[in-house]
């Protein structure tokens, strides 16, 4: 039997989440992660314009090296989100050793989690996913949905 994903919504105000890399696909997640209250704090000896910016801003806490083990103590949940397999392997180990949740970004497999394809309009939020098998429909249908959003509200109020 294939892997199976309950569905759940965190709250994650005032949450320490880590995330491990500095690239797009990081900035991606920490984007949404401080859109949902995160106290988000970054491990990366790079990071893209966008997350330095965060830095700057103090949006963020940027650890300006690679990740070590100790870098997920006290995390409420880590995202590894490094171009590294290696890395991603051993975060996932110390977090579940750890008792941690963990999203490994593009191996479900080294996951504790998925995280869905996400939109928030009007007082909603839809999350969209396919048990970590098919991202890219998520994400379809997902901008499906968005862009029906207001014609879907329409209707409903008719009734």
């Amino acid at each position: 039997m294939k892997e199976l994903y309950y569905p759940v919504a965190l709250k994650l105000k005032g949450i320490t989440v880590v995330v491990a890399g500095g690239g797009i696909v990081a900035e991606r997640k920490v984007k949404t992660l401080l859109g949902f209250g995160a106290r988000v704090r970054v491990v990366s000896p790079r990071v893209t314009p966008s997350l330095r910016g965060y830095f700057l801003a103090r949006k963020i806490t940027w650890v300006n090296r690679f990740i070590k083990p100790t870098d997920v103590k006290g995390a409420g949940l880590i995202i590894a989100a490094t171009s590294d397999a290696a890395v991603n392997i051993k975060m996932s180990r110390w977090a579940k050793a750890q008792g941690i949740l963990i999203n490994v970004v593009d191996r479900a497999g080294l996951s504790s989690f998925i995280s869905p394809a996400v939109f928030s309009k009007h007082r909603a939020t839809v999350a969209v996913y396919t048990h970590g098998r098919d991202p890219a429909l998520s994400r379809d249908l997902k901008n499906f949905l968005k862009e029906n959003w207001d014609v879907f509200l329409s209707y409903r109020n008719r009734l």
